[in-house]
């Protein structure tokens, strides 16, 4: 009789109010009433570790369904920011190669007219913007969708370079060798990161050197400036990021977030190319970022180089439309002086034009393309 009274008032007193406090910040402690003649005992000692054990137990159990629920609102919270800016830049996106598609024609129709220079300007700010949305694009998940015919590297690398806000900076790069139509866009949003990248953290007069080297299993883009090296705790950071060891949430990103890494890192792994940022000092002492580009995203396309013409430093920036839709921009180098060619690049005598800058999405075909397919977006919704 008494182990029983001793085990009922356990079960009602002891474990019940364990159970009743357990959403306040200290749980009660196990207490029970316990007839004298079992005080000391055996049995009340194996009560009391029961009672314990009940409620370290229960604490757990509370924890772990505290976490899981906040993981599981933060997750819901995740996906509907992650759907919204994905909804957002892909409207933006879609206006910009809109606005983009009829500055294009414009320029065309007013090639030789005073207003030629400031279309040149706004095309140029579109193509920023649409390398901003496509990027916000990207890190919630979504696709480019716009596939541009397979194109020489010469043009995707000018075209990364007219997405960006110094363009100039950039030295004039030509290769023989073109990737498949799927990796365009991919690569040219990558590239026009690490060309902005370079640009903003090296000297305003300094120049980005643009050069490649091809091997047996495809060809690496290399990417040299002058500007200041990152520390090692930096170089760390985007390392992880690039190799996928550290993942990006849009949850705790800032105010004004660097999103360049993280759009190179997905778009690299998606695509099967890879991203490197070399430890050592460039040839100009500051960074080196490598694009090694598989064989099997190749191709052999050759772009035919437009006809160079004489250029005068006060002139407006002239848009150049290639062959396979990626056009470009051509003026001569800031302040009139031209640079010593260098091997496997393109000419850069006095009186030549130099390729110095390029848009996306500026042909005939590619602007039809995406007029279709926004009027079968328009014809769904």
């Amino acid at each position: 009789m008494a182990r029983d009274q001793a085990l009922r008032s356990l079960v009602a007193d002891g474990l019940g109010a364990v159970a009743s406090s357990v959403q306040m910040p200290q749980p009660a402690a196990v207490e029970f009433d316990v007839p004298d003649c079992l005080a000391g005992s055996g049995f009340v000692a194996d009560l009391c570790v029961l009672g314990e054990r009940y409620a370290a137990d229960l604490q757990q159990v509370q924890s772990e369904t505290a976490l899981a629920t906040r993981r599981a609102v933060e997750d819901e919270a995740r996906e509907a920011a992650r759907a919204a800016v994905k909804s957002f830049a892909t409207a933006m996106v879609s206006v910009g190669i809109d606005v983009s598609g009829e500055i294009s024609r414009a320029l065309r129709r007013h090639h030789d007219s005073a207003v030629f220079e400031t279309l040149a300007g706004i095309d140029h700010g579109v193509q920023q913007m649409l390398h901003q949305a496509q990027s916000y694009v990207v890190l919630a998940g979504g696709l480019l969708g716009q596939r541009l015919p397979a194109s020489p590297l010469t043009e995707v690398v000018g075209a990364a370079q007219g997405a960006i806000r110094d363009y100039a900076r950039v030295q004039p790069y030509t290769c023989d060798r073109a990737v498949i139509s799927r990796m365009v866009g991919p690569l040219k949003l990558i590239l026009s990161h690490l060309l902005d990248n370079a640009a903003r953290y090296s000297p305003p007069k300094s120049f980005i050197e643009v050069s490649s080297q091809p091997g047996h299993h495809g060809v690496t883009l290399l990417i040299d400036d002058a500007g200041k090296r990152m520390s090692d705790e930096q170089l760390t950071r985007a390392r992880q990021i690039l190799e996928g060891h550290r993942q990006v949430d849009i949850l705790a990103m800032d105010a004004y977030p660097k999103v360049g890494f993280p759009v190179i890192a997905l778009l690299a792994r998606r695509y099967g190319i890879e991203v490197a940022l070399s430890g050592r000092p460039s040839r100009y002492g500051g960074m080196r970022a490598s694009v090694f580009i598989p064989e099997a995203l190749l191709t052999s396309v050759s772009a035919e180089p437009a006809e160079p013409q004489p250029s005068v430093v006060e002139a407006p920036p002239e848009r150049l439309v290639t062959e396979s839709g990626l056009p470009s921009r051509r003026r001569r180098a800031p302040g009139g002086r031209q640079r010593p060619a260098a091997a496997g690049r393109a000419s850069t005598e006095p009186g030549r034009a130099e390729v110095i800058g390029a848009w996306q999405q500026s042909s005939r075909s590619s602007r039809e393309t995406a007029a279709q397919t926004q009027e079968a977006r328009s014809s769904d919704s």
